[in-house]
């Protein structure tokens, strides 16, 4: 099956029946990027990341590359660790807020929003002010994905946008935190052994951490390495693995990746670290990429795809391909 990318020049093409008999059974599990998520939801990634570079005072071109710039302010303003997730976390709280400005919210609103700041983590803060806004659910990708048969929903977001619109569409979906390093071991597990996931009461994994325990975050070169490192080892022990066995599982099953570009440190990772070791033979499914539109880079992103990560090509925009995925 196709792999959808944001920008390109052939027509799309709709689902194989194949692939839209899968869906419907419960055997496709969706990856949803940080990125297709501040596209849906936050006013978009790419000028979000602009935006953050003018906060940090980034003194180079690459102001979309998050990764670097998010090392370059934890060594140029000295911070720990946690320091630098709480901050970004934050920021994200007045990108928020200046959008909720912007869009006219009321003045108690706002001002209830800025009294609680602190205590609100990010999703909770967002939710505060009206966002996701999920009006429209014939029409947005969001909603029409929450309202599809997916039993388990991965995403490298640390945001719970998914959730609300799963919650939105009758469900209730359950919150899991991928414990990537030993120090998240203390987190309180949702998942236990009566817990089947299912269409109704679907698995919603973090993988790159949750906004309530900032540390938890994969934002820096060091935390994807780390990432890589951890998820790799221990499979098939149970005990070991940093990857529950029950996700570990699906992971074999058809996938739509929505909202990646080949090039960054998050599908890097995400296919060396998950998708690759876990693979079958046969096509995987379905893969939105935010592909650049040069004629050299598409071919040979083609070529790589086919050949080596087992995916086909379907050219569109996520919106567009949302609306073949609501058709069936």
């Amino acid at each position: 099956m196709p792999i959808l990318g944001k920008r390109g020049e052939p027509a799309a093409v709709p689902l194989q029946l194949s692939f839209v008999e899968r869906i419907r059974a419960g055997r496709v599990v969706p990856i949803i990027s940080d990125e297709a998520l501040f596209d849906l939801v936050l006013g978009g990634h790419a000028a979000f990341t602009r935006a953050y570079a003018d906060y940090i005072e980034y003194p180079m071109p690459d102001r979309e590359n998050l990764v670097k710039m998010a090392k370059y302010y934890k060594l140029h303003a000295k911070l720990k660790e946690q320091e630098l997730k709480a901050d970004y976390l934050n920021y994200i709280k007045n990108h928020v807020y200046r959008m909720a400005e912007a869009d006219a919210a009321d003045a108690d609103l706002l001002a209830e929003a800025a009294d609680q700041i602190d205590r609100k983590t990010m999703s909770e803060f967002a939710r505060l002010l009206g966002y996701p806004r999920l009006g429209k659910a014939q029409d947005e990708p969001l909603p029409v994905l929450a309202n599809l048969p997916f039993k388990t929903i991965l995403t490298t977001s640390p945001f719970t946008f998914i959730e609300d619109a799963l919650r939105a569409a009758g469900k209730s979906p359950r919150t899991e935190i991928c414990r990537w390093r030993k120090e998240l071991d203390t987190i309180d597990s949702v998942i236990d052994a009566a817990y089947k996931p299912s269409a109704a009461e679907p698995l919603v994994f973090h993988l790159h951490g949750l906004d309530a325990y900032p540390d938890s975050l994969v934002l820096t070169e060091d935390d994807y390495l780390e990432f890589l490192v951890n998820v790799s080892q221990g499979q098939g022990n149970e005990a070991a693995d940093r990857i529950p066995a029950l996700v570990r599982k699906v992971l074999s099953d058809d996938l739509i990746v929505l909202g990646f570009s080949l090039t960054n440190w998050a599908f890097r990772v995400l296919y060396a670290g998950l998708i690759k070791p876990n693979g079958k033979a046969e096509d995987r499914g379905v893969c939105c990429l935010q592909l650049a539109p040069s004629i050299a880079e598409t071919s040979y992103l083609e070529d790589y795809l086919q050949r080596e990560a087992k995916f086909d090509i379907y050219w569109g925009e996520l919106p567009q391909y949302a609306q073949e995925l609501r058709k069936m």
